[in-house]
């Protein structure tokens, strides 16, 4: 298991040791409220035919004054995930360690390229593909 609390090293989550909330043998829950944002961070592994799943989720929640319905609260959320989908009959984790750092590696390259990290961070969330 990962350890109780979780740090996360960033900018956006101040206070960076976030306590486990829920730990089963496949998934563990990590909640930390900062000011008046509620962040929740799961990370789950799940098998099935012959595939293994993990994924990292970061959740970020806020109540907000609903702009449509006056008097009115709503939560206001966004999530990030990373998911590892992996064939568990043709690799070895060694093999799917190196993979996972390349193929992340070009990920968050094209995410936050020095030039345009704004702009394509902005064209990504606008829904151009």
């Amino acid at each position: 298991m990962l350890p109780d609390p979780l740090t996360i090293d960033s900018s956006f989550i101040t206070a960076a040791d976030i306590p486990a909330i829920s730990r089963e043998t496949n998934k563990s829950v990590y909640r930390l409220v900062v000011s008046d944002v509620t962040y929740t961070v799961t990370i789950s592994h799940t098998y099935n035919k012959g595939r293994r799943r993990s994924m990292v989720r970061l959740d970020a929640m806020k109540v907000v004054a609903d702009p449509y319905v006056t008097n009115t609260n709503v939560e206001d959320t966004t999530s990030t995930y990373l998911v590892i989908d992996r064939s568990e009959r043709l690799v070895t984790d060694t093999t799917v360690i190196s993979y996972v750092k390349e193929l992340l590696g070009g990920v968050l390259a094209f995410a936050t390229s020095a030039n345009s990290v704004t702009t394509r961070t902005g064209q990504i969330v606008g829904g151009e593909s």
